[in-house]
Parts: structure tokens; C-alpha cells; sequence
């Protein structure tokens, strides 16, 4: 597991795509506003984002909206539900920090991933958390990505989800 802050690590052209389209249109309060995301213009990414909203006391991050390959690749649609029910006490992956890291430094965080799968593979993606503001200058969402490549999970679901 690596994280970094630099686009040009990213391999993924999807994380590329959204952290242009957030450099672009970072505002007055340094980051975003949620509402300058189209959904339309963004289509091809819309099937790999997830948006959710922060609580920042105690921090917890809930979906809004959970991407179609999203769902079909973990084979469960986590949209309402917040990061820490859905993931539970015992996953080993750091989410709830990843995500923290954005919202403290108020700049997106970018990494890689290998996973488990139940059938005793790994497979390995990126993903990009990107903090925005709605109508003011706090951070209070996140439009994220996940991008599995070519890779499609044959077992449905995850290890340990």
C-alpha cells in the first residue's frame, strides 16, 4: 500500500482526469465546490466515483453515491452507509486516515492498492480522494475513484467485506 500527493505517479488516467478537473477549478477557498462537478461532462468516470460527505466531529465519512463498477466489482452497494459500519473494526485497509489526510491538508490524496480476493488472488488498483466545498470553505464532501483497470473481480466480493 503507497499513497502520494504527486498526480504524476498516478498510472491511472481516471485519477489524472479528476485531479485535473480539481486543480482546474480549485476557487477562492482553495479547493472546489461540489457543484462545479457535472455529472454529465464527467460520464466516463461517473461508473468508477464514489461521493461522500464528512462529519468532522467525531470524523466519519458517509456515500452519497456509489459508482455502478463500484458496485458490480465489491458486489455490494454501500451508498447511505457510512466508511466505518460498512468496513467494520477488523479491515486492515486505513480508509478513515486516507480520507482524513484530505480533509486536515485540504488537498487530494492518490495511492495504490493490492487486495485479496476470495479466491486467494490479489488484484491491485489506484484510487484518488478529492476534498470540495459546498458553498463555503470548509471541506464537507469528497468525489474519490477507484480505478481497477482491466480487472474485473471474478469472485463477486472482496475478502473480508
Amino acid at each position: 500500500m503507497q499513497t502520494w500527493t504527486d498526480p504524476e505517479l498516478a498510472k491511472s488516467k481516471q485519477v489524472r482526469a479528476l485531479y485535473d478537473w480539481w486543480s482546474a477549478n480549485t476557487g477562492p477557498a482553495g479547493i472546489p465546490d461540489r457543484d462545479s462537478f457535472d455529472l454529465v461532462e464527467h460520464r466516463l468516470l461517473m461508473p468508477n466515483v464514489l461521493i461522500s460527505d464528512v462529519e468532522p466531529e467525531p470524523f466519519r465519512i458517509r456515500y452519497r453515491l456509489v459508482g455502478t463498477r463500484i458496485v458490480h466489482n465489491l458486489g455490494v452497494d454501500f451508498t447511505g452507509r457510512y466508511l466505518d459500519e460498512f468496513l467494520g473494526p477488523n479491515f486492515t485497509i486505513p480508509w478513515s486516515q486516507f480520507y482524513h489526510q484530505a480533509y486536515t491538508t485540504r488537498r487530494p490524496l492518490m495511492g495504490a492498492l493490492t487486495e485479496p480476493t476470495r479466491t486467494g488472488n490479489t488484484f491491485t488498483y489506484e484510487f484518488g480522494i478529492f476534498p470540495v466545498a459546498r458553498g463555503g470553505a470548509a471541506v464537507e464532501q469528497f468525489i474519490a475513484l477507484e480505478d481497477y483497470f482491466d480487472f474485473t473481480l471474478t469472485s463477486g466480493v472482496l475478502a473480508g467485506l
